[in-house]
């Protein structure tokens, strides 16, 4: 059993740590601006352990009593079968490595991405805008998550291209798919995974407790509460996103970005939100959650497919909605990222 930090020192690190990166960090050739770095933990890379093929249960399996029905989960299609990954896991370890693709999630910003890689990747101990910087463990390159581009190393300026991915509860997920795997408490690690590590700081968004974000950012816009989730579509130098809340009902939106057109599906009671890049005239065939009936269509076909872009009569690869390059993420950190976002209106 390997032993990680203890809830209240990564508490006080992050509410406390005002520091800029160690030396060595600040001498290499860095593509942003520094001044909005900070060093996260002391111990250096993989300070947060990733995991590494985890252990998964299925529906009602053993070691997921930390699970709750309105925990939030990353939800993916992984070509094989469908596989969550909690919040209450993600929080406190950020990177999952899998077998030809990672799922990295930070929990200071609220942001999830699922890659296709055949690198691994891990915890730089560094932190860009608040946002996890990412390290791959091949070229030692710098990846700030929500830049989708390295930073620095021999891949700098290289770009990330985002798989589809859905995070909601678990009780959503589990119903939409219940033949799917979830990662399960059996890490190798001593953690609670009942508790949440950052105390009060994903619920303080309004004047009661202020925004209380840990680090500096670049830039910030008070057009939103800080930790509003949105829906970030991402099309080379234009950047769009949505207000979860602004959208309670189930709707598909058309939305033009660059020079793409990209169709998004949404329903913040629900707490989904996905973007397809995608020219089709999709409709909703079927939306109760309920019973496990969630269904997209295209205009005069049979086409279907399920929230994950998957076709579901017939589940032929090239026929699945391509994902945008998009993803869930607290609005202070999506303005910091991108201070010419436009945000859309309901």
């Amino acid at each position: 059993m390997r032993f990680i930090v203890p809830l209240a020192l990564i508490v006080f690190i992050f509410s406390c740590q005002e520091s800029n990166v160690s030396d060595d960090i600040s001498e290499l050739s860095w593509t942003i601006d520094t001044q909005y770095m900070r060093q996260g933990c002391y111990d250096g890379k993989d300070c947060i352990p990733s995991l590494e093929t985890p252990e998964k249960s299925t529906v009602g399996g053993s070691n997921l009593g930390f699970l709750e029905d309105q925990d939030l989960v990353v939800g993916i299609w992984n070509g094989s079968e469908h596989v969550a990954y909690p919040h209450a896991i993600l929080d406190w370890h950020e990177i999952v490595n899998e077998d030809g693709y990672s799922i990295s999630y930070c929990p200071l910003t609220g942001s999830a991405i699922h890659l296709n890689t055949t690198v691994e990747f891990g915890v730089s101990g560094l932190l860009y805008n608040s946002n996890l910087i990412m390290y791959d463990r091949e070229t030692d390159s710098f990846w700030p998550q929500m830049l989708l581009r390295s930073a620095a190393g021999d891949r700098s300026g290289g770009e990330l291209h985002l798989n589809n991915l859905v995070e909601t509860t678990w009780l959503n997920w589990r119903t939409l798919f219940p033949d799917t795997k979830v990662v399960n408490s059996d890490t190798d690690y001593s953690r609670n995974y009942n508790h949440y590590p950052y105390g009060r700081y994903r619920t303080c968004n309004y004047l009661a407790c202020g925004d209380y974000i840990y680090f500096p950012v670049a830039n910030k816009d008070d057009q939103l509460p800080a930790k509003n989730r949105v829906l970030t579509i991402i099309d080379g130098d234009e950047v769009k996103a949505l207000d979860l809340e602004a959208y309670p009902e189930p709707q598909i939106i058309e939305v033009e970005v660059g020079s793409n057109q990209y169709k998004v599906v949404i329903s913040g009671n629900d707490n989904i939100a996905v973007a397809f890049e995608t020219t089709r005239n999709l409709n909703i065939s079927s939306w109760d959650i309920f019973a496990g009936e969630l269904r997209l269509n295209q205009t005069g076909t049979d086409n279907e497919w399920d929230i994950t872009g998957q076709l579901i009569a017939n589940p032929i690869p090239s026929e699945r909605l391509v994902a945008a390059n998009a993803f869930i993420a607290y609005w202070f950190s999506v303005a910091a990222f991108f201070p010419d976002v436009e945000l859309i209106s309901s």
